[in-house]
């Protein structure tokens, strides 16, 4: 990808057909050129249990071919039909402006997007952001179009569509009811998944989604693409839908920003890991690579986060804040502790030391019986 094109804009009718597609839930969603009622939707609640065990059946002498893919990152493999992938970092990481490339380079069909590459020309692509209002929406959707720099083919082929006003389930009934309605769908792309479920943390409604996107992507073979927010002590997937979502995937990408670059990275993956992608911002708003020695950057860089520091640093640390004491209320736990990162030279401010204390409770390295009594060191950590 050339370090930016500039957006050209798109005309006022890009902003009223987004409106137009999601208006109106009753009726099946109105993707003008795109929506087909597939007929060979599979109803399993119909067959009987016996019928679905053959059909599950696999015979390991048959052939079974590899699954195209609708990208290629170095000419790996990313995003096969029939699986998802999801995209994870800390808030501001830049993870939408990823997606941006991600969407843009599958649409693409000039190879400008150097590394990142279409294996499936003419891809229809539906995007859901779930996140954003509808002028934030349609300022990504100008992104991407301005990155293809093809009318045409963003006309033809890419939909974007702003589901914030609706409630979580009826999120998801939409986003159903218009991929099993598009012609010639490839790639499908929700920006905010979290969003389609009551909490991160309900693990019924969690598993629910992710059943429904893998039962999705199976029976209409398309690859499907999702964010999922880090928690803010640890590079983690948040919550049980997060935890739900790393045992599925086909490969987490991780996204993490220093300074003016983010850089991506493989966290999970049931294939050849990518090297790393990394990118910045210009001034007209558009993502674009750059050349980028991360791991040299990390040495230098000065630590500001948990995640930064090796374990038996931490383990040190802590002896040196609960030394002579056995127990510590929070504020004077990060009081100590802010304190003795300095000795380590380790200067944060109350901010990020807040994180420290999420990342070592949530770690079990200290340890309290509900939210009111003081923190312990755990007696694993503890040196004598």
């Amino acid at each position: 990808m050339e370090q930016s094109k500039k957006g050209k804009g798109t005309e006022n009718s890009t902003q009223d057909s987004v409106k137009n597609q999601v208006q109106d839930t009753k009726n099946e969603v109105n993707i003008e050129e795109g929506l087909s009622l597939n007929t060979n939707r599979v109803n399993q609640e119909s067959k009987s249990i016996k019928q679905l065990l053959t059909e599950a059946e696999i015979d390991p002498f048959s052939a079974i071919e590899k699954p195209p893919t609708v990208l290629s990152i170095d000419n790996i493999s990313y995003g096969t039909l029939g699986n998802f992938s999801c995209i994870t970092g800390k808030s501001k990481s830049k993870k939408t402006f990823f997606l941006s490339i991600l969407i843009a380079a599958a649409l693409d069909d000039n190879g400008s997007f150097q590394r990142i590459k279409t294996e499936i020309p003419n891809t229809t692509v539906l995007h859901f952001d779930t996140e954003q209002s509808e002028y934030h929406t349609q300022k990504v959707s100008r992104r991407i179009i301005s990155l293809i720099d093809d009318k045409e083919i963003s006309q033809k082929y890419y939909r974007c569509f702003c589901l914030r006003p609706y409630a979580p389930k009826l999120r998801a009934e939409i986003i159903k009811e218009a991929i099993y309605n598009t012609k010639s769908l490839k790639l499908v792309v929700i920006d905010g998944i979290a969003d389609l479920i009551v909490g991160y943390n309900n693990e019924e409604s969690a598993v629910s989604i992710v059943n429904d996107i893998m039962k999705w992507t199976a029976e209409l073979n398309i690859h499907l693409i999702t964010i999922v927010h880090q928690n803010k002590g640890d590079n983690n997937a948040k919550g049980h839908l997060g935890s739900i979502i790393l045992q599925k995937a086909e490969t987490v990408l991780s996204v993490e920003k220093d300074r003016d670059i983010s850089t991506v990275t493989p966290s999970h993956s049931r294939g050849i890991d990518i090297q790393p992608i990394c990118f910045s911002v210009d001034d007209n708003g558009l993502p674009y690579f750059v050349d980028y020695n991360h791991s040299n950057t990390n040495s230098e860089k000065k630590i500001r986060l948990p995640r930064d520091v090796d374990e038996d640093v931490h383990k040190t640390i802590l002896n040196e804040v609960f030394k002579n004491k056995t127990e510590m209320l929070s504020t004077d736990f990060q009081r100590f502790l802010k304190d003795t990162l300095a000795k380590h030279t380790i200067n944060i401010g109350n901010t990020i030391i807040r994180d420290w204390k999420t990342f070592y409770e949530t770690s079990k390295m200290i340890v309290r019986n509900n939210q009111q009594e003081p923190f312990k060191l755990s007696d694993r950590f503890r040196v004598s």
